[in-house]
């Protein structure tokens, strides 16, 4: 389905606008476009959900509404003045941006230096700064982590701090972008307790509807560049078509979004047992086994503490648990980054300081950022790389190429520059350059980070297909539930629970215990498909009506009958929500159709 964009039908009145953008269009070095023709008005208090497919030009956008680019065309204004010299100084004092990754603006020695950072150039002492990012620190849950370096925290910790720098500025606008990504549900629910208590204006980037939906009134939906819709979040959700129209369709989450509880959940679900130690090398031997295995970090923060796992070959098996309880430790350990204490064998192999650095040769990994993987100056040569340092022929890694980026849907990519695709296809270029190397353990390190919908739902598509031993590690259960059998839930570095994947989405005791309690996200996904479900229709049909007229002297009425089209909604309730139905066209409506006497129209009578 294709339209024209929609015109903005939420603009505030004039008096009462915060920013306001004029035919805004802006250009990257190269000269490819990013936007054009924006304009957008934003009143103090707004609440707003900026969407689109990758690429569409989100974060381009609001780096021009808090200054950190300049428009190639058109203009930004802030409370009335444009955005521009000493105007601008004093703006990026009162706009407060959350960057999708957080490192980019994490730079101190330790958290208290970043969180008290943006006080003291708003003018603060060292002292009344310093407490300011230490109540900041507190309202993110990472006040004890205050004096330890950014560095050394889980990628969902840093968005936190990040966060945190923020908040301690007291904000009067505060921009995210992409809030959400790789953080555990409990985290995520402290992020969305934060911005509903924020009394300023929101304007927040993300792919998540339902996080969306809990926290926005107004939606702005960006396509190549443009702004294609302007109007509630309310009517955007409700709207499948357009949705799918703008890769934003995450309607296929909604039947398993948060499983129905079946059965009462033990108040303390009981762990299995750790696996018996290994013997000698065997046939039947394990993938991979770790015994009592350790790691600290440099300065001393204990990630691993006694870890037993056993993964066999062909085992489809999900990694959960807190932001900082270890995850992605374990997984640098298992590809050979790091060097923990225990024993670990691959194959029936004890892993010795040798072995380690051959890992990658037969575990692959594709990380929760796919940019720190992607390095050379085209797609073809990306996945080239790892199969000439295998030492294929150029023959057989030409084959090999072609296959994986077939798999991954990205044929006819094989020139494109890495860096220049969207999220979602450098995702999958990361993935296909995995697979052409055969791993015998293919890891997933947050896969879901920062893809819309479209993304989310191709990704799912092609990892259902993949015969191979696969480890995920998510914060997202949808993606958990569908692709694997066994769920290891981690907390504080140790594997707390080892269970079927259905047990563990089951449990919702164990869901809470753990900081994975998706309740919020269960009850906004019910409220989004009872509005899903109101059906909109257009279909001809038929209208038996009496219009009074004349015949010479004679004045009568008697019943005419015409055909037109329009639109129809029918809201209403089936028992049970998996009932299959349709909602078939009646010959007559009964509704009004006023003026319908003053339009020129044509009635056959005898």
């Amino acid at each position: 389905m294709t339209h024209d964009p929609i015109p903005p039908v939420l603009r505030p009145a004039p008096e009462q606008t915060l920013f306001s953008v004029r035919g805004l269009a802006y250009r990257y070095a190269d000269d490819m476009p990013a936007l054009a023709g924006i304009d957008l008005d934003v009143a103090p208090g707004d609440r707003i959900a900026l969407v689109g497919q990758n690429g569409s030009g989100k974060t381009t956008l609001v780096k021009q509404l808090c200054g950190l680019l300049a428009p190639s065309a058109g203009e930004v204004f802030y409370r009335g003045r444009r955005l521009h010299g000493s105007h601008l100084d004093q703006a990026r004092l009162e706009i407060g941006l959350l960057f999708q990754d957080p490192d980019d603006q994490l730079f101190g020695h330790t958290l208290i230096d970043d969180a008290a950072f943006g006080a003291r150039n708003q003018g603060l002492g060292l002292a009344p700064a310093e407490e300011a990012g230490r109540l900041a620190l507190e309202q993110v849950g990472l006040v004890e982590m205050a004096y330890k370096a950014p560095h050394n925290l889980s990628f969902g910790q840093k968005k936190r701090a990040a966060l945190a720098g923020l908040l301690a500025m007291r904000p009067e606008v505060l921009i995210l972008d992409e809030p959400t990504t790789n953080l555990d549900p409990r985290q995520e629910e402290i992020f969305l307790n934060l911005l509903r208590e924020f009394a300023g204006t929101l304007i927040c980037i993300s792919h998540d509807l339902i996080f969306l939906y809990e926290l926005c009134a107004r939606a702005v939906v960006l396509d190549r560049g443009r702004i294609h819709h302007d109007y509630t979040l309310r009517e955007l959700v409700s709207q499948r078509a357009s949705l799918r129209e703008h890769g934003l369709d995450f309607s296929f989450r909604l039947t398993a979004e948060a499983p129905p509880h079946l059965g009462p959940a033990a108040a303390e679900p009981i762990p299995r047992p750790a696996p018996e130690p290994s013997g000698n090398a065997a046939a039947n031997a394990p993938l991979v086994s770790l015994r009592h295995f350790h790691y600290r970090y440099p300065d001393g923060t204990r990630a691993l503490a006694g870890v037993d796992l056993d993964i066999g070959c062909g085992e489809r098996l999900a990694i959960v648990g807190e932001n900082g309880a270890g995850k992605t430790t374990l997984l640098a350990c298992l590809l050979g980054l790091h060097q923990g204490q225990g024993t670990f064998h691959f194959a029936g192999e004890l892993v010795t300081a040798r072995h380690r650095k051959s890992l990658w040769r037969r575990v692959g990994m594709v990380f929760q950022d796919c940019a720190d993987q992607l390095f050379c100056p085209s797609v073809e040569e990306e996945v080239a790389f790892g199969l000439k340092r295998l030492g294929f022929s150029a023959a057989e890694t030409r084959k090999r190429v072609a296959a994986a980026l077939a798999r991954v849907r990205l044929s006819g990519f094989e020139t494109r520059v890495p860096l220049h695709l969207s999220g979602g296809e450098r995702k999958r270029l990361a993935l296909a350059c995995v697979l052409g190397m055969s791993p015998e353990l293919l890891i997933l390190d947050e896969p879901t980070a920062g893809l819309d919908p479209a993304g989310e739902e191709l990704l799912l598509e092609i990892l259902a297909d993949l015969e191979a031993t696969l480890l995920l590690v998510s914060h997202d259960m949808f993606f958990v539930g569908e692709l694997t059998r066994r769920t290891l839930v981690m907390h504080q570095g140790r594997i707390a629970f080892d269970l079927p994947t259905r047990e563990f989405m089951q449990d919702e005791a164990l869901g809470s215990l753990n900081g994975l309690a998706f309740i919020y996200r269960r009850n906004c996904g019910n409220a989004i498909r009872e509005l899903q479900h109101e059906h909109e229709h257009s279909h001809p049909h038929q209208h038996l009506h009496t219009h009074p007229h004349r015949h010479a002297e004679t004045l009568h009425a008697h019943p005419h009958e015409h055909t037109h089209e329009h639109p129809h909604r029918f809201s209403h309730r089936h028992p049970d929500g998996s009932e299959a139905h349709d909602h078939p066209p009646r010959r007559y409506h009964e509704h009004g159709h006023p003026g319908h006497d003053g339009e020129p129209h044509d009635h056959e009578h005898e």
